[in-house]
């Protein structure tokens, strides 16, 4: 399950870049990279099977474009259902976070309130 989460944040990370600018596999490692301080590195080759399930699931397509001495470059871009999915994506999150911010800020009496403190 901890693995499909992780998964599941690097999609909402990638998504959420490439609702912002069009990006090519490096770049997306290394705009996360720095965005986080360091704290988040991925490796380009763990993102490519994500990228290509995601343009299956229509989130996102990609084009290629020729850089400098004919090399070509592959560019993904956000598709409406990956717009879609990212907003489903954030407020599952929020979600999350919402419910570990209640547990950091739990008091003990909830618990209590209900007539089950059991100590």
């Amino acid at each position: 399950m901890a693995n499909r989460n992780n998964l599941y944040k690097l999609d909402m990370l990638i998504l959420s870049i490439l609702a912002k600018h069009d990006c090519y596999g490096y770049q997306l490692t290394q705009i996360m990279k720095r965005a986080s301080g360091g704290i988040i590195k991925s490796q380009v080759s763990s993102l490519y099977p994500i990228l290509y399930r995601m343009i299956n699931e229509g989130y996102i397509t990609n084009y290629e474009t020729t850089i400098k001495q004919n090399r070509r470059r592959v560019y993904y871009h956000l598709e409406p259902e990956g717009f879609h999915q990212l907003d489903q994506m954030l407020k599952e999150y929020q979600q999350v976070i919402g419910g570990i911010q209640s547990i950091l800020d739990y008091s003990g009496d909830v618990y209590q309130k209900e007539g089950k403190d059991k100590r």
